[in-house]
């Protein structure tokens, strides 16, 4: 039996009646889709997810069907060859229903771009979806998809899921590798990009690991055992003050024994100034692996859609990505530019990420501080990606699962990080962790 109960034509509906609110997609492909899912009924199941219709994130090529990284530069890219995620997939007997919307070119934690919109939440349009993902979870969370596939280099998994109270995945780049991404990942950033999927179910997340693994992962299953948690709150507790309290209890009860109530891991506004530094000092290299625009020209662009916004028809950025291009330009010009320093400081937080996983503990956190903000707000807040960035920083699996809500009804979310590997540990402790009673904000 499937642990899926929605089917093409159901998501070919929802899609139709909703997409034009919520943005999720920025390219659909629903009349193939359902010819694709009339022709997989008569065929016997080839997996777990035989029918089950499923979005991708635009950075994923898929052959004859635009692939645009979500930048209106281009808006007209078609690739000539499926990616090796897509293949995966559609071996495996799933229906491919559109490609979702994201930040332009996957940079902004907010999900907005000239060729898609502005991605907006299920649970309140009028707030985002958060990114660079964005489209996926929503698209998941309303019911337009049975699961999505994105990409997460700060958060762009995590944040989504938790604001649209999904579940979401961040794999780890070491066990699975990213190759082929568009648009290009500049190597010196690689790895700190990782992907994986959304769901709204872990039995439904289980299946899609199943189904990816055999040639997405890379090594065999990780011996992680968990033998305790250490909670890592955020140097500001934002939207969230009573974060320990409220995880110690459920927590302790999913995994069996204490929870250490401080991590020995640096603040996370140290971490988050470190992963800055990462950005700032590799900024020439984010228009290198572009070579559709130069560091001159896309310098250019990025001041143009900060102080223009797209008057006189300038869409070679959109200004939510622009803004964070601008701020990492500002790093690399200013305080950021020692690059040696800057990988010196992400080794110190791995590491200290590893002696605490050493120790089979894993690391619990909010996924955000924040409820989602409203569309187009999301960079005011230095604060946002705070809880998120040390999961890149350390190559963590690392797990988004719903956990109550904020004062204001919004969905709030924990993450579970553990080594590279370690999903299926992961998923067993969220497992008894969903079966808890999970406490409102106070």
């Amino acid at each position: 039996m499937s642990n899926f109960s929605l089917d093409t034509a159901a998501a070919v509906r929802r899609i139709r009646a909703r997409n034009s609110v919520l943005n999720a997609f920025l390219a659909t492909r629903l009349d193939e889709a359902l010819v694709d899912a009339e022709r997989l009924a008569r065929e016997p199941p080839r997996s777990a997810l035989h029918g089950v219709p499923f979005g991708l994130k635009d950075e994923w090529d898929t052959a004859g069907f635009p692939t645009t990284g979500g930048s209106y530069r281009h808006r007209h890219r078609v690739p000539e060859r499926d990616h090796a995620v897509f293949e995966v997939f559609d071996a495996a007997g799933a229906v491919l229903v559109g490609k979702t919307n994201l930040s332009d070119m996957g940079l902004a934690p907010e999900a907005s771009s000239y060729v898609g919109g502005s991605v907006r939440n299920p649970r309140d349009p009028t707030r985002t979806a958060g990114g660079s993902s964005g489209g996926g979870a929503a698209a998941v969370a309303d019911a337009m998809a049975g699961f999505d596939w994105g990409t997460d280099i700060g958060g762009s998994i995590r944040l989504p899921a938790a604001f649209c109270g999904i579940f979401g995945m961040r794999l780890s780049s070491e066990t699975w590798p990213i190759r082929d991404l568009f648009p290009k990942i500049p190597e010196p950033l690689a790895w700190l990009c990782g992907q994986g999927p959304f769901t709204t179910t872990l039995a439904q997340m289980r299946d899609v690991l199943d189904v990816a693994a055999p040639r997405l992962r890379s090594g065999g299953a990780s011996t992680f055992e968990v033998r305790g948690a250490v909670l890592y709150a955020p140097a500001k507790p934002g939207r969230w003050p009573s974060f320990r309290e409220d995880a110690r209890n459920p927590i302790e009860a999913a995994i069996g024994f204490d929870v250490e109530p401080e991590s020995g891991l640096p603040g996370t506004t140290s971490v988050r100034n470190r992963y800055s530094a990462i950005w700032s000092s590799h900024f020439e290299e984010l228009f290198a692996a572009d070579p559709t625009i130069g560091l001159r020209e896309g310098t250019r662009a990025v001041l143009s859609a900060v102080v223009l916004r797209g008057a006189f028809g300038d869409k070679r950025f959109h200004p939510t990505s622009a803004e964070l291009l601008a701020l990492i330009a500002l790093g690399r010009a200013t305080i950021f530019r020692d690059r040696a320093r800057a990988l010196k400081g992400a080794a110190a937080v791995r590491d200290a990420f590893r002696r605490i996983w050493d120790r089979g503990r894993i690391v619990v956190a909010p996924v955000c501080a924040y409820p989602a903000p409203r569309v187009g707000r999301m960079n005011r807040n230095p604060h946002i990606l705070s809880c998120t960035v040390p999961g890149n920083i350390a190559d963590a699996t690392a797990l988004s699962v719903p956990f109550g809500a904020f004062d204001d009804g919004l969905p709030r979310a924990l993450q579970l990080m553990g080594p590279p590997g370690s999903e299926d540990a992961l998923l067993e402790l969220a497992t008894r962790l969903v079966a808890v009673q999970v406490p409102s904000a106070r």
